[in-house]
């Protein structure tokens, strides 16, 4: 009996380690811009610190056909997004996804985001060992904090 009770108390113990090792990344002012009637795509915006050397690898949301990280960039006046495969988070280095940066695009919207809606995102990271975490994120639908700058200028993927 003495060594099942060891062995419980081990494999929680394990557990707990494993909660706490994967987590290393923290979200802050997860937001989406709110989309109109028929708008196949969306973009979500956040604040993301993380522990230690982590890539977000994955991304997903129940509300989108495809998510995935872009990059944005200015040649001229003509602004350019690029999709990213991976993005690097260094230990304790503040990365932000914002207009005009990178963001996550989510494409073939099943619905309308209105004001006030919460956007589900799912985010896998892994580490330099190769282990993965998924982080879960509610994001708010919600204006942009400023004036939305891009609106005068001309997109290319």
């Amino acid at each position: 009996m003495k060594s099942y009770v060891k062995k419980i108390v081990v494999v929680i113990s394990m557990a707990c380690f494993t909660i706490a090792a994967h987590a290393e990344l923290k979200v802050a002012n997860a937001w989406v811009k709110p989309t109109v009637t028929g708008q196949p795509v969306g973009a979500a915006y956040m604040q993301l610190t993380s522990d230690k050397n982590v890539e977000i690898v994955a991304l997903s949301s129940p509300v989108a056909g495809k998510t995935e990280l872009h990059s944005m960039s200015m040649t001229g006046n003509i602004m350019r997004m690029k999709r990213v495969d991976r993005l690097q988070l260094k230990a304790g280095k503040l990365v932000e996804l914002k207009p005009g940066g990178f963001h996550i695009m989510l494409m073939e919207l099943k619905h309308q985001i209105k004001e006030g809606e919460t956007v589900p995102i799912s985010l896998v990271t892994q580490d330099e060992g190769g282990n993965k975490a998924t982080v879960s994120i509610k994001a708010t639908a919600t204006a942009p904090p400023e004036s939305d700058s891009d609106s005068h200028m001309h997109m290319h993927h």
